[in-house]
Protein backbone atom coordinates (compact mmCIF):
# COMPACT_ATOMS: atom_id res chain seq x y z
CA UNK A 1 0.00 0.00 0.00
CA UNK A 2 1.16 3.24 -1.04
CA UNK A 3 0.02 6.48 1.00
CA UNK A 4 1.50 10.08 -0.01
CA UNK A 5 0.71 13.79 1.35
CA UNK A 6 1.02 16.18 -1.59
CA UNK A 7 0.60 19.93 -1.64
CA UNK A 8 -3.25 21.28 -2.53
CA UNK A 9 -1.75 23.29 -5.43
CA UNK A 10 -0.25 19.71 -7.28
CA UNK A 11 -0.84 20.02 -10.79
CA UNK A 12 1.18 16.18 -11.04
CA UNK A 13 1.73 13.62 -8.63
CA UNK A 14 5.35 12.70 -8.96
CA UNK A 15 6.25 9.41 -7.16
CA UNK A 16 9.43 7.69 -6.40
CA UNK A 17 9.73 4.47 -8.55
CA UNK A 18 12.75 1.75 -8.72
CA UNK A 19 13.47 0.18 -12.28
CA UNK A 20 14.77 -2.76 -13.03
CA UNK A 21 16.60 -4.72 -15.94
CA UNK A 22 17.23 -8.50 -13.97
CA UNK A 23 18.72 -9.94 -16.93
CA UNK A 24 21.27 -6.98 -17.67
CA UNK A 25 21.79 -6.72 -13.69
CA UNK A 26 20.97 -3.19 -13.98
CA UNK A 27 18.56 -1.11 -11.42
CA UNK A 28 18.01 3.10 -10.72
CA UNK A 29 16.02 5.08 -8.90
CA UNK A 30 13.70 7.98 -9.76
CA UNK A 31 12.15 10.41 -7.56
CA UNK A 32 10.22 11.76 -10.69
CA UNK A 33 8.03 8.97 -11.92
CA UNK A 34 4.94 10.87 -12.92
CA UNK A 35 1.65 8.94 -12.30
CA UNK A 36 -0.91 9.56 -14.96
CA UNK A 37 -4.29 7.98 -15.77
CA UNK A 38 -4.26 9.48 -18.54
CA UNK A 39 -1.56 7.47 -20.65
CA UNK A 40 -2.48 3.99 -21.51
CA UNK A 41 0.65 2.12 -21.03
CA UNK A 42 3.91 3.02 -18.81
CA UNK A 43 6.95 4.14 -20.08
CA UNK A 44 10.60 5.23 -19.27
CA UNK A 45 12.45 7.79 -21.45
CA UNK A 46 15.24 7.07 -24.04
CA UNK A 47 17.93 8.11 -21.60
CA UNK A 48 17.00 5.25 -18.47
CA UNK A 49 15.89 2.73 -21.02
CA UNK A 50 20.00 2.96 -22.62
CA UNK A 51 21.26 2.74 -19.41
CA UNK A 52 19.12 0.21 -18.15
CA UNK A 53 20.14 -2.14 -21.08
CA UNK A 54 16.74 -2.45 -21.88
CA UNK A 55 16.06 -5.35 -25.14
CA UNK A 56 13.81 -2.97 -27.57
CA UNK A 57 11.19 -4.36 -29.77
CA UNK A 58 9.99 -2.23 -32.44
CA UNK A 59 5.56 -3.62 -32.37
CA UNK A 60 4.49 -0.72 -34.79
CA UNK A 61 3.33 1.83 -31.67
CA UNK A 62 3.08 5.09 -32.14
CA UNK A 63 2.49 8.00 -29.64
CA UNK A 64 1.35 11.04 -29.83
CA UNK A 65 4.30 13.78 -28.77
CA UNK A 66 4.55 18.18 -28.99
CA UNK A 67 6.80 17.31 -32.30
CA UNK A 68 3.55 14.97 -33.91
CA UNK A 69 2.93 11.80 -33.99
CA UNK A 70 5.68 9.44 -33.29
CA UNK A 71 7.23 5.73 -33.99
CA UNK A 72 7.81 3.97 -30.35
CA UNK A 73 10.12 0.80 -29.11
CA UNK A 74 8.80 -1.37 -26.31
CA UNK A 75 10.95 -3.19 -23.45
CA UNK A 76 10.50 -5.98 -20.46
CA UNK A 77 11.22 -3.71 -17.41
CA UNK A 78 10.56 -4.31 -13.55
CA UNK A 79 8.82 -1.38 -11.70
CA UNK A 80 8.76 -1.13 -8.10
CA UNK A 81 7.02 1.51 -6.19
CA UNK A 82 7.88 2.49 -2.82
CA UNK A 83 5.66 0.58 -1.14
CA UNK A 84 6.90 -2.69 -2.14
CA UNK A 85 4.66 -3.28 -5.11
CA UNK A 86 6.38 -4.97 -8.24
CA UNK A 87 4.82 -5.05 -11.75
CA UNK A 88 6.94 -6.34 -14.69
CA UNK A 89 5.67 -5.81 -18.01
CA UNK A 90 5.98 -3.80 -21.47
CA UNK A 91 6.61 -0.43 -21.40
CA UNK A 92 7.16 2.53 -24.13
CA UNK A 93 10.72 3.62 -24.59
CA UNK A 94 9.67 7.29 -24.62
CA UNK A 95 11.29 9.53 -27.25
CA UNK A 96 11.93 12.66 -24.75
CA UNK A 97 13.50 12.49 -21.59
CA UNK A 98 10.79 15.55 -19.93
CA UNK A 99 9.60 12.73 -17.63
CA UNK A 100 11.63 9.86 -17.31
CA UNK A 101 9.25 7.30 -16.10
CA UNK A 102 5.44 7.65 -16.58
CA UNK A 103 3.35 5.10 -14.38
CA UNK A 104 0.41 4.44 -16.71
CA UNK A 105 -3.19 2.92 -16.52
CA UNK A 106 -1.69 -0.70 -17.36
CA UNK A 107 -0.28 -0.26 -13.79
CA UNK A 108 -3.03 2.22 -11.57
CA UNK A 109 -6.21 -0.37 -13.20
CA UNK A 110 -4.38 -3.25 -11.18
CA UNK A 111 -4.96 -1.52 -7.76
CA UNK A 112 -7.51 0.78 -6.04
CA UNK A 113 -6.53 4.36 -6.20
CA UNK A 114 -7.93 7.62 -4.67
CA UNK A 115 -6.81 11.05 -4.37
CA UNK A 116 -8.46 12.97 -0.85
CA UNK A 117 -8.76 16.26 -0.80
CA UNK A 118 -8.04 17.02 3.13
CA UNK A 119 -7.26 20.70 4.66
CA UNK A 120 -4.04 21.90 3.84
CA UNK A 121 -2.84 18.58 1.35
CA UNK A 122 -3.79 16.07 -0.82
CA UNK A 123 -3.98 12.58 0.09
CA UNK A 124 -2.48 10.07 -2.31
CA UNK A 125 -3.46 6.41 -1.97
CA UNK A 126 -3.01 3.35 -3.94
CA UNK A 127 -3.16 -0.44 -3.33
CA UNK A 128 -3.32 -3.41 -5.05
CA UNK A 129 -7.01 -5.24 -4.77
Amino acid sequence: MLDLDLALNSEQIMLPVRLENAIAGKATYTKRALWDTGAEMSGVSDELATWLQLERRDVGMYMQSASGIVPVEVAMCKMQLLSGECFEQEVMILPTNDTPVIVGFDIIKQGLFSLEPMSDYLHFHFGIK
